[in-house]
């Protein structure tokens, strides 16, 4: 990969300037071209995400995907949430990200509607956390990691979301 970002940068600066200018503009203007072109497929995509959950989970009563991690705090939130979410949930553990099928449901649901840190290190901050999905609704997502806020009004309103 250097080998071949340092043979394209031999080969531009043996262009004139008058050569790169306009090069470097048309290469910028096609990537903006690409990327209005080509958004709504990502929206379409989190758009058909939602009847997966419905068809596939649905009769396995299924409608929350939650996200664990081993640390204390995890461990000390997670036995509140069990109680709230066994039987209807699937569970996902960072610990283990590494071994996640990527092609399951609940690893594509985790990558589109949990936000992403910029690090691994500020994503593990707001676990554990549960995604409710409900039918025609945006999915939910309540995280209760150590820099989440106001984690008693959220655990309330996952309650009142589930009920």
């Amino acid at each position: 990969m250097n080998e071949d970002l340092a043979r394209l940068r031999e080969i531009l600066n043996k262009l004139p300037f008058s050569v790169q200018v306009p090069f470097i503009v048309a290469i910028s203007v096609l990537s903006v071209f690409l990327y209005v072109a080509l958004s709504p497929f990502a929206f379409l995509y989190r758009l058909l995400l939602r009847p997966m959950v419905w068809m596939e989970w649905e009769k396995k009563g299924i409608d929350c995907l939650v996200i664990d991690m081993d640390s204390a705090h995890a461990t000390e939130w997670m036995s509140r949430l069990r109680p709230l979410v066994s039987g209807r949930a699937t569970f996902l553990n960072w610990s283990y990200q590494r071994e996640w099928d990527s092609s399951s449901l609940a690893t594509k649901l985790f990558q589109e509607f949990f936000p992403r840190g910029k690090t691994e290190s500020m994503t593990m901050r707001y676990l554990p956390a549960v995604i409710v999905f409900h039918e025609l609704r945006r999915p939910r997502l309540f995280t209760f990691g150590e820099r989440s806020k106001d984690l008693e009004e959220k655990i309330k309103q996952l309650r009142a979301t589930l009920a």
